[in-house]
């Protein structure tokens, strides 16, 4: 039993072979400031339903406390709103990865309507998968 709000070690996308995958098989939109890639996967049963990556690049943010920062504050936002797009994974499993692509610090009130956006996209994409 997973609690609601938690981003477990289990839901985090680790696996270079998964990332791999993803950026060679998966597909992508882009909704400021991210660039989305995403893959619908065939679930296990001991699988967690959604997998999820944060990367800031360090060619735009040379600063590791700045790209901390701006990955917390995403990952904040996913963590508080991802409960729609897991209701709505059938058996299938989803592996994302947000890319921030701007040189800006975005602040965590104007990443939230942006994270939204993007799980709400995927909702209606899951829909139909």
């Amino acid at each position: 039993m997973t609690k609601t709000f938690s981003l477990s070690k289990q839901e985090r996308l680790k696996s270079k072979k998964d990332i791999d995958t993803l950026f060679q098989t998966g597909e992508a939109f882009f909704i400021f400031p991210f660039k989305v890639i995403y893959r619908f996967v065939e679930a296990l049963p001991e699988d967690v339903a959604l997998k999820v990556m944060v990367s800031i690049p360090k060619r735009l943010h040379k600063r590791a406390n700045k790209r901390n920062r701006l990955r917390r504050i995403t990952k904040e936002c996913y963590r508080l709103n991802k409960t729609a797009l897991q209701e709505s994974l059938n058996k299938n499993s989803l592996h994302l990865m947000f890319i921030y692509t701007t040189t800006e610090m975005l602040t965590y009130a104007q990443v939230l309507p942006s994270v939204q956006k993007v799980l709400g996209k995927l909702v209606g994409v899951s829909s139909k998968a």
